[in-house]
């Protein structure tokens, strides 16, 4: 094991040890160990997150950061504030936010955006509780968009509001592990919304306070929590702050990204056979693409049916690696127009 490994997996066995005791006492160095993480390390991997405000005195993102993507995968209940918090890191209203059953998230979807220098996309995801959609429909819909965040999200944000947790809460989060895997756990940071109901308190304050369950829970995540007002798109401190806590995590994990391999087995395997199948589709996929190119001038249109044809042919993949028996049956269905949809929100 190398020094810089040794100082990792040091750093990571204090701050699971000490980030998450959790009364008031102990949140100054939290905040200071978090500090030290991001400033004071040689590592090569680490790097520093940019504040967002003209005014910062953060430093600079480094080369390589400046050239990596970050992806940031959206988890979470209907309501959560999924969507809102996407806008509020990406400064910019491009997730859906209509509380109306017909325009809620149904779909995984997709959007980048620059931040001072930084790639940022971020994936947001149908809400995982149920409504006039199934519950295996909705984890099939998310299970099934490898496109939007190949090969892997660096970080899950478990988007949730201030408040104890409920059994539906409990239910969310047996589900993705189950989807996802245990490691799941170890690149998620706990996002609590309607931060503006602090009213003067702090975060750690209002964490100690709460119910067990909700602290054991946080105590899983790796990443830690952080408190998010998405009324207040305007306070880019909590954008960074929270991006600064992603870049350590990132950097705990040897920045990688939560691949296929960490996957259940038996999703594991799925996932391996639709990929394979969608590089089988390559050549026809692009050349489908063309024709969507020469049909459509709108480039807001094109992007729309792209998605469409995309949202096809993961499903058609999906199905035949679910069930390949039925491969030779639904191979001829894969040449299909794709059909119309309700609403896409796909930024590239």
């Amino acid at each position: 094991m190398t020094s810089d490994e040794k100082l990792w997996d040091s750093l990571k066995a204090e701050i699971e040890k000490e980030a998450f005791e959790l009364d008031s006492s102990l949140g100054s160095e939290i905040d200071e160990l978090y500090e030290n993480v991001r400033t004071h390390s040689k590592s090569p991997t680490l790097h520093d997150s940019q504040d967002l405000k003209a005014n910062s005195k953060s430093p600079s993102l480094n080369a390589e950061a400046e050239a990596e993507e970050l992806r940031i995968m959206l988890l979470g209940a209907r309501g959560s504030g999924k969507s809102s918090s996407g806008n509020t890191i990406l400064r910019c209203n491009v997730f859906n936010t209509d509380m109306q059953l017909s325009r809620v998230t149904q779909f995984c979807e997709r959007a980048s955006g620059n931040i001072n220098g930084r790639p940022v996309t971020i994936i947001d995801t149908p809400g995982l509780n149920k409504t006039n959609r199934m519950e295996k429909e909705v984890i099939r819909e998310i299970m099934k968009s490898v496109s939007l965040y190949k090969p892997g999200p660096h970080v899950f944000l478990l988007v949730q509001p201030v408040g104890n947790l409920t059994n539906e809460d409990k239910n969310m989060h047996k589900t993705i592990q189950n989807m996802f895997g245990k490691n799941v756990w170890n690149y998620t940071v706990v996002l609590l919304t309607h931060g503006d109901r602090l009213e003067g308190k702090m975060p750690n304050d209002v964490i100690a306070s709460s119910d067990k369950d909700l602290r054991d829970f946080i105590r899983t995540c790796s990443g830690g929590f952080v408190f998010f007002n998405n009324k207040n798109m305007g306070n880019f401190e909590q954008v960074t702050k929270l991006l600064e806590m992603i870049d350590t995590l990132v950097a705990i994990n040897g920045r990688s990204c939560y691949t296929t391999s960490f996957y259940p087995n038996s999703e594991r395997k799925i996932r391996e056979k639709q990929e394979k199948i969608l590089e089988e589709r390559q050549e026809e996929i692009a050349r489908k693409e063309r024709e969507l190119e020469e049909n459509y001038e709108d480039k807001e249109e094109l992007e729309r049916k792209k998605r469409e044809l995309w949202r096809e042919e993961e499903e058609d993949a999906r199905r035949l690696a679910e069930n390949p028996s039925r491969r030779r049956t639904l191979t001829g269905g894969l040449t299909r127009a794709p059909s119309s949809v309700t609403r896409s929100q796909t930024f590239f």
